[in-house]
């Protein structure tokens, strides 16, 4: 045999790209500061998805589906003939791989159409907002998460299955799909290297990143760059001027109905305190946090909060609530001791859109 090409230049890119993909997905998608890139990554892998479809029937020779998806019994031989020194000789992908091609191209596919599904409904942004509602998108969000375990175990096996061929078959298959070469006749060779496609998707990839993450370079510290920015939260002027004497001027959606109103109730003892409202002002509060109370409104925080709460709860303090406790039990008491912080009452202090009641993913800085 000879050392001939066997894949093409656009497969090869393909391969790499869409590793990095999701990897970079896998590694940001449980920290909420991260969503932006989690996202970017999720686009990126489903394009490359859909770009693999359709070279998958017009690429090359070994990137087209119909030269390497085998049956279930091609599959079952290929694997009982395994470790046989003499077994038929595969150029390109054996059956075994294509089971895992096939399986992780399916599993993020499905992955992107759930992760957007999730996006629009509990963040409402992306091109499915508005179609789904909060509590959808929570389902979705189980599911999601099982397939990125699903497909980091077929990951997995395909990289044992790399390892246990490249052995086996003394060939270095890593590097074959990084030089585009392998032992093989020459007449199995691939004869075209299709070097403008993928100068085409190198371009295409490359101004998709500079796009997402051009806004980065131009935040600075009084002005940054918050990628997510919640919509339609009614904000009441009686209720900033109330509130922002004594503290941050909290968002109703953040505690259910029942809690606004036993305060309002008990303004003469408000944690200690005698507010001292005007009859006419507990009114106007009283009807701004029936309407915009957590339960009121579409949002991914105020439906969390709600369900994490018993009928019988009426909690008076944001960090009672068990949402609260569940989203902030990694931060440790040194955190909440530092002067920028001063304490879990002063939520500005991390979540950089407070104030307009949005603590949206991607605008949580904890400070240093």
């Amino acid at each position: 045999m000879s050392t001939v090409r066997i894949w093409d230049l656009p497969t090869r890119l393909f391969h790499w790209l869409f590793a990095a993909a999701c990897v970079t997905a896998w590694v940001s998608g449980d920290e909420p500061r991260y969503t932006d890139l989690h996202l970017f990554a999720g686009y990126l892998a489903l394009g490359l998805v859909l770009f693999r479809l359709v070279w998958g029937v017009m690429g090359g020779r070994y990137a087209r589906f119909s030269q390497f998806v085998r049956g279930p019994a091609v599959v079952l031989s290929h694997l009982r003939h395994l470790f046989e020194r003499e077994r038929p000789h595969e150029p390109g992908h054996n059956p075994a791989g294509a089971v895992a091609i096939v399986l992780m191209l399916g599993l993020v596919f499905a992955l992107g159409v759930t992760g957007l599904v999730v996006l629009g409904g509990e963040e409402g942004f992306g091109p499915l907002a508005g179609f789904f509602t909060v509590a959808q998108g929570v389902t979705l969000h189980g599911w999601h998460e099982w397939l990125g375990w699903a497909l980091l175990i077929v990951v997995l096996l395909h990289l044992v299955g790399v390892a246990l061929e490249s052995v086996l078959q003394r060939r270095n298959l890593p590097r074959s799909m990084v030089s585009g070469t392998a032992p093989a006749n020459k007449d199995e060779a691939e004869p075209h290297n299709a070097a403008a496609t993928a100068v085409v998707l190198l371009l295409v990839v490359s101004g998709f990143a500079v796009s997402w993450f051009y806004p980065y370079l131009q935040e600075d510290k009084e002005d940054p760059y918050h990628p997510f920015v919640a919509g339609d939260l009614k904000r009441n002027p009686v209720w900033q001027e109330a509130c922002s004497e004594c503290h941050m001027a909290y968002h109703p959606s953040l505690l259910p109905d029942r809690s606004w109103q036993r305060m309002l109730d008990e303004q003469a003892d408000h944690f200690g305190e005698d507010l001292f409202l005007l009859p006419e002002t507990v009114a106007a509060l009283r009807r701004f946090a029936a309407e915009s109370a957590a339960g009121q409104v579409e949002r991914e925080l105020s439906w969390r909060t709600l369900h994490s709460l018993s009928a019988g709860q009426t909690p008076l303090r944001i960090t009672d609530t068990p949402y609260w406790k569940s989203v902030h039990r990694e931060i440790d008491a040194g955190t909440w001791k530092r002067p920028a912080v001063n304490g879990e009452f002063n939520c500005a202090a991390c979540h950089q859109d407070a104030e307009q009641g949005g603590f949206m993913n991607g605008a949580m800085r904890i400070p240093e």
